[in-house]
């Protein structure tokens, strides 16, 4: 997708939901090479990227103020999901650890 394509309305469309959920995967691995979780393969077992985009991103920017947040350009969207993903990923890593330790 070019990444000068303009998000106008959600929900979104199947080309822009996968160039979002491309951006989300790159950054979740640039996030978990960083933070080296303790238990790094049931942290990937529970990423779920379409679930972050469908149901965590947009909802997100909008409970922090930021209304018409749309139109969006991919672009943004790339900066605010490489912004925002690590906390989703660290409390991710921390259900994996709470996960791990009931097992």
């Amino acid at each position: 997708m070019d990444s000068h394509a303009v998000i106008e309305a959600l929900p979104l469309n199947g080309d822009q939901r996968a160039a979002l959920i491309e951006i989300a995967n790159r950054v979740f691995e640039k996030v978990i090479d960083r933070i080296e979780p303790e238990n790094e393969n049931l942290t990937r077992k529970l990423w779920d990227p379409g679930d972050y985009i469908d149901n965590h991103f947009f909802q997100m920017l909008q409970a922090s103020g930021r209304d018409g947040i749309l139109p969006m350009k991919l672009d943004y969207a790339d900066y605010l999901i490489d912004a925002f993903l690590w906390h989703h990923v660290v409390d991710i890593a921390e259900q994996a650890d709470k996960q791990a330790e009931l097992n």
